[in-house]
């Protein structure tokens, strides 16, 4: 009897052995796994950032302005700006060596002024004034005439390019008529839209 109750002794001994073995196991187990997974994460974050230049690199070209996105095939092109239903400008240019030349209007209408047929009698603004405000949008083509594609953005202060009735620089009054920014949207649509016809 003395051997039975010292192998079951020894065997509930061995029981909370199993037990405590068991569990000192799980819990470095636990810490093994979480020190792989901190260890898969690191790299994967380490991935993110050493491969995620190309990703960064794209995402810019993706906010960048048309003009600034580089190198342009050479050819004619052509953009419009649309705002309220309305087809307010169209024009067309052609680049050649990423420069633009022959920029010309083939629509420029606003609240019901078409301001290239300035004789129109549906037109609301006298005709000399229409003539003077087309005058004016036309300066802005033709200071991009023979300049790098990256000058489009200048226009956003039409002053450097357009004067006013008077042969002033632009004023408060004809810089709101001359819609600079549209014309830059019609422009960068056209950029966008890529070439329209091959040289």
């Amino acid at each position: 009897m003395g051997l039975e109750k010292k192998i079951t002794k020894n065997f509930s001994l061995d029981q909370k052995n199993l037990k405590l073995w068991k569990r000192e196991v799980t819990n470095a187990m636990k810490k093994s796994n979480l020190l792989i997974f901190l260890a898969v994460m690191f790299l994967v974050v380490g991935a993110v950032f050493y491969f995620g230049g190309d990703a960064k690199t794209e995402s810019l070209q993706e906010v960048l302005p048309a003009e600034e996105k580089g190198l342009y095939p050479d050819g004619r092109y052509r953009g419009s700006f649309f705002d309220s239903g309305d087809y307010e400008v169209a024009l067309q240019f052609h680049i050649e060596d990423n420069t633009l030349y022959n920029l010309s209007f083939r629509h420029l209408y606003w609240r019901g002024d078409d301001y290239l047929d300035p004789e129109n009698p549906d037109n609301n603004w006298p005709a000399h004034d229409l003539e003077v405000l087309t005058e004016q949008h036309e300066e802005l083509l033709e200071y991009l005439e023979g300049k790098d594609v990256s000058a489009i953005g200048e226009l956003f202060s039409p002053e450097i390019a357009a004067e006013d009735k008077e042969g002033k620089m632009v004023d408060t009054w004809s810089a709101a008529t001359v819609r600079a920014a549209k014309v830059i949207s019609a422009l960068r649509d056209a950029l966008t839209r890529g070439v329209y016809r091959l040289p």
